[in-house]
Order: C-alpha cells, then structure tokens, then sequence
C-alpha cells in the first residue's frame, strides 16, 4: 500500500512539476500598432519597395529580427471597422460595421461577437494577463452602448494602462516591460499609438496657414512640423529634403464615375504634395522613436525577451499623393496594405514572406497559435503561425478581401476587383503584375472581362451575400429610384438588395 502511495505522490508531483514548467515557457505577445502606416514607409524596404522615403531605425530592428508578411491588406482602410477585425477575427461587413460611426450595428448582436471572439477575453479564457494602452478606437469598447474610446472591457481586456496615445503611451507601456518579470503570468500586452494619423489634420488644413482641429495635440503637431520646415532654406527643402512625387502621381485611367471619390483627387501644387509627404514621414519617424523606448525596455529584460514575441501592425495606410490623393477609404494599395511583422521567441530572422494575408482577420488565429491557446469556433481569418515559425505550409486561400463604406475590394492573385455596392454599382479592375501603380482600370477589356470578372463577382457574392439589410440608405442613392438601386446589384447576379 505505502509503495502504491508513493507512486501515486510521484506522479502527481511530477505532473505538477511539469504544469509550473509549461506555464513559466508560455509565450508573451506584445502587440505595437500604429495608425495609418503604409506598407512603404520601412527604411528597411527600400530593396523591396521602390520609393521608400521614411526613416524608421527601430521597426528595422523588428525587420532584421524576424519575419515581414510584404503582401499583408487590412481589413477595411479607416480605423473603426479595421480595429474591430483585429481584435475579433471576423469582418465587420455582416455587422454592419463599414465605416467608423457603425450606422446600423445592432448593439446586442456585436456583443455576442465580442464575447466569444475580443482579443482580450479569448487570452484571459488561456490563462492570459491581458493588459491594454493607448488608443482604442473599436465599436462597442465600453461594457454598454457604442463608445470608442473608453476602456476595451467590452473585448475583455482586464488592465487599461493609459489611454495616451504619443510619448506618454511610449513611457507607460516601457515601464511596464522593464518591471514585468520572466516568473510573471503570461501577458498579452497591446500598446496602440495615434500617429502618424496626425497627417489627416494637415491634410484639413491643406494650403490654408490656419490649423482647426478640436484636440490641441494634434494642432501643436502639425504646426510644429510646419514651422520645422519653414525653418530650413526654402530652396535647400524642395531641392533635398523633401521626398519626390510618388511614381503613381497620375490618376487612374478609367477610374469609375463615383460621385464618392471624386472630391477624393485634389488639384494641389506639386511643391504642396511634396511637403505632405515630407510630414508624413516625420510623423512615421517620430512614432518609430516612440516604439523605440518598448524595445529598448525589453532588450533591457533578457529574460522576459526570451519568452516573448512582438507584433507590429497598423490599422490601415496613407495615400500618400498617390492618384492626387491623401488619407484613407480609397481603393488603392496605399491606403489598403500595411506592415505586418513578427519577432521574438523561436522566429527565425530576417525573413519575407510575400503570402496574401489579411492582418485583420489572420491576427487574432495566429497570436493564439502562437500561445498555444484555444481559437474561437468563428474566425474569417486564418492562422499565420506555421510560416511565423519558418514553416512552408502554403495558406488555404486564394483571395482576401477588403472592405469599406462604399465598396468592397477582392484581391485574387494578381487582379484587384473593386465593387461600389454603395455608389452605384461602378466596378474597377486591376492589373497588379503590369500595373502596380494602379494606373490603368482594366475591367473593359475584352479578352481580361470574359476570364476573370465572372469569376471576381461570383467570389464576391460569397463574401457579401450575409451583408445585413441596410439600416441607412446607400449614399448617394435616390429613394425614388428604386429600379436602379436594385440594377446595380446585377453585376453580381443578385436581385435581392435586402441582403446588403
């Protein structure tokens, strides 16, 4: 009897001896985001993209230290709907979350999504420490009501550090790595930085010397970039300093006559393209410097450094003049594409990875693979972590999607196929192997439209047909006109507007 015991002790010390080692050995995830980056704004990319003109020395250090996804889309190219895919896994469309007031979500339907799919509670229910800071932005934040801005409780995060959202974000979230401890519960800990957003203030304000905005920050930004580039020779600036237009200045010839974009290409000077570019890459560079201080506090923390990994990602791009344009919510790889960069514990280095990935919906199943933490049963997206890891598993998919308040985009091997479904049924077609400028609307050629549109739209009406009834009328669409609302749904051989 007394050497049945023993056994029986034996084992069950050593399983407990065995469970502390599993948990001490569970990875932490520290997730860095920014807000409005393009994919094209790593110095280094410069051998991978041409144009590169931002100088960002410590997202390099990511680069160098694991692995860039080069073909990575967001899910939708403004903040909101793109933050909400993030953090859930699942696109917003069929919430009826497109743009950033999420006009027709039904409140009791998203917080069913969240419960099940919020980045935070999915990693506390995996014995996760799970901690916040910075900007939030994401619909439905709050324990009730459409908040955006308040503590992300409602997507289970247990700790909000700070919701600053610049230098002080930097500070906190630093802090916060130098003191944690390698014995420390796992933690998954998002540091969320505003810029280089600020460029959307500037781009209000355009060729006017007058700076309105409704946060003081922002308006001491931008004027100080501003006064800092009216303190260099004008000559020496535009000569030397500023960047060159971007290779896709033009406009995209037979771009859709959609009342929505046409306000969106500006007739600005070429010296005031020049400039704003020149901002945006001071804003790139000044939260480069912010992440900076993260890395350094965990470079200072070997041990902690061992067991953990760091994500960088931002929510969408920046236009950045191409087509004559800035900011967001265009159709175009500027604003659509973003870095997506894994580092840390047991990625091999400096690798690239030209997949086509959605870092919107493939986040949330990766960083769960990647802790070794159950998925939710729902998820759009797919898991990136064997080819994180240095795997070659090709990913189960031949094409992601984009979406956006007025048009839907599919990104099939080299073709993009964009949809308005909210502005009048307009279609655009690219080429990306002969045209990766975007310059060129191919969708009427002959030969390009019998091969591939049937097949876009039919890959399109998939993705779209759970679309929800529409709570506010399509812009831009007459309410007497009833018989062209529901023609513009033809293209995709779909009668029922109900189902949008």
């Amino acid at each position: 009897m007394n050497v049945v015991k023993t056994s029986l002790l034996t084992c069950l010390l050593a399983n407990a001896i065995q469970a502390i080692g599993a948990e001490e050995n569970r990875t932490n995830i520290i997730l860095i985001m920014t807000d409005q980056q393009s994919f094209n704004t790593i110095s280094a990319y410069q051998e991978i993209y041409n144009g590169v003109y931002s100088q960002t020395p410590n997202i390099d250090r990511l680069v160098k230290n694991g692995i860039s996804f080069t073909r990575a889309y967001c899910a939708n190219p403004v903040s909101v709907p793109s933050r909400f895919s993030l953090f859930t896994g699942m696109y917003g469309g069929v919430y009826s979350i497109r743009e950033n007031m999420c006009r027709g979500a039904e409140e009791s339907v998203v917080r069913l999504v969240l419960e099940t799919n919020g980045m935070g509670a999915v990693f506390t229910r995996g014995g996760y420490e799970t901690v916040y800071a910075g900007k939030v932005h994401l619909p439905f934040c709050g324990n009730k009501g459409n908040g955006k801005f308040t503590a992300p409780v409602g997507y289970g995060f247990q700790t909000y550090l700070t919701k600053d959202e610049r230098e002080d974000l930097s500070r906190i979230t630093a802090n916060f790595v130098a003191h944690r401890k390698a014995t420390d519960k796992p933690m998954l800990l998002v540091s969320s930085f505003l810029n280089p957003h600020d460029i959307c203030l500037e781009g209000s304000a355009n060729l006017s010397s007058t700076i309105k905005g409704n946060k003081e920050e922002k308006i001491k930004t931008v004027q100080m970039l501003r006064e800092r580039a009216a303190s260099y020779d004008s000559l020496k600036f535009y000569q030397e300093m500023v960047p060159s237009l971007p290779f896709n200045f033009a406009q995209t010839t037979g771009y859709p006559d959609t009342k929505a974009s046409r306000k969106r290409f500006l007739d600005y000077p070429e010296w005031y393209w020049k400039k704003y570019r020149w901002t945006y890459a001071e804003l790139v560079s000044m939260v480069d410097a912010h992440i900076g201080k993260i890395l350094d506090a965990l470079d200072a923390n070997p041990e902690l450094k061992k067991k953990t990994i760091v994500v960088f990602t931002s929510d969408h791009g920046e236009m950045q003049a191409a087509h004559h344009s800035m900011t967001k919510s265009l159709p175009y790889e500027e604003c659509q594409r973003v870095p997506f960069i894994f580092a840390g514990k047991g990625i091999p280095k400096h690798r690239v990875d030209n997949s086509l990935v959605c870092n919107g919906v493939d986040l949330l199943p990766t960083l769960c693979d990647l802790a070794g933490i159950e998925k939710p049963d729902k998820l759009d997206g797919l898991s990136l972590a064997n080819r994180v890891k240095g795997g070659d598993q090709p990913l189960n998919r031949s094409s992601v999607f984009v979406e956006s308040e007025l048009f839907v985009t599919l990104i099939n091997g080299n073709y993009k196929y964009t949809y308005f479904d909210r502005d009048h049924g307009h279609e655009m077609l690219i080429d990306l192997s002969t045209d990766p400028g975007e310059l060129k609307n191919v969708k009427d050629d002959p030969e390009i439209a019998r091969k591939f549109m049937p097949i876009f739209r039919s890959e399109l009406k998939k993705h779209m047909v759970n679309f929800p009834k529409e709570e506010v009328k399509p812009l831009f669409q007459k309410k007497k006109r009833k018989r062209n609302y529901v023609k513009r749904f033809s293209n995709l051989g779909i009668n029922e507007p109900r189902y949008f």
